[in-house]
């Protein structure tokens, strides 16, 4: 099965019937998939659309591509799984992001917490949210999602509180084995969700996971404050990369999202 060349293409108006490839998405498709004037593609808006075209021409520094037709518009489920994940050492929050991606999580939200050791300086935020928005959009890229998921700036936990607020549920694991099970905090929040009428905007998951020398009492009060739910995944004690995978397939497995 020869594997579809997807290309995404951001703020330009489908209509037009010629899209120009940014010089990144241009030398992906001349120098890394040999492209030539004819082949068959794919463009994806990052907003649910999807279309067909041709590569019209394959300039010096950019790629011009003939749109043929809408191909699919995927609507946004019932359910929206928000990411919170504290920031990790090195460069382990580029692979949450990449695989939060390709679970389908929607929006990703980095963590400040007190027991973060990775702080991020103006400078160096510029340059890492462009690197995260760069993984999010190859990660849709290569599991065929038409959504690129939205990446927040950094939060600190007081922060995030608030983003949160209005939010279907949010769960926090904990390594407390006396925290109530994360199976059944989801089951209540599932059938919560299913007495009610479907929403006009999909219901908000946040799945939060902390650092790897976990919460701090101060954060933990203020959550138990503000009415969020800490959960216990079970005895084994996981990274905080694994964590959020488990926890996102989780929410993805009891909502039948899967």
């Amino acid at each position: 099965m020869i594997r579809e060349k997807r290309f995404f293409v951001r703020d330009q108006d489908f209509k037009s019937k010629r899209i120009v490839l940014s010089s990144e998405e241009s030398h992906h498709l001349k120098n890394v998939l040999r492209g030539k004037k004819g082949d068959p593609v794919i463009l994806f808006n990052g907003e649910g659309e999807e279309f067909t075209g041709q590569v019209a021409s394959l300039g010096p520094g950019n790629a011009v591509i003939a749109i043929e037709k809408k191909r699919r518009e995927r609507i946004r489920g019932a359910i929206s799984i928000v990411l919170v994940q504290a920031l990790p050492k090195k460069k382990k929050m580029d692979f949450v992001i990449a695989k939060a991606c390709e679970l389908g999580v929607e929006e990703v939200m980095p963590l400040e917490t007190d027991r973060t050791e990775c702080k991020l300086g103006q400078a160096q935020l510029k340059r890492v949210s462009e690197r995260w928005e760069r993984i999010a959009v190859q990660s849709c890229k290569q599991s065929c999602l038409d959504w690129v998921p939205l990446i927040h700036p950094p939060a600190t936990f007081k922060e995030m509180i608030h983003r949160v607020k209005g939010f279907e549920a949010v769960l926090i694991p904990h390594p407390d084995e006396a925290m109530p099970k994360f199976s059944e905090v989801i089951a209540e929040v599932k059938a919560r969700v299913g007495k009610t009428s479907k929403p006009a905007m999909p219901r908000k998951i946040a799945v939060v996971i902390g650092p790897e020398g976990g919460f701090s009492d101060r954060e933990i009060a203020l959550a138990n404050e503000h009415g969020l739910n800490f959960v216990y995944l079970g005895d084994l004690v996981l990274r905080t990369e694994t964590a959020s995978i488990v926890a996102v397939s989780l929410v993805k497995y009891a909502f039948n999202l899967c």
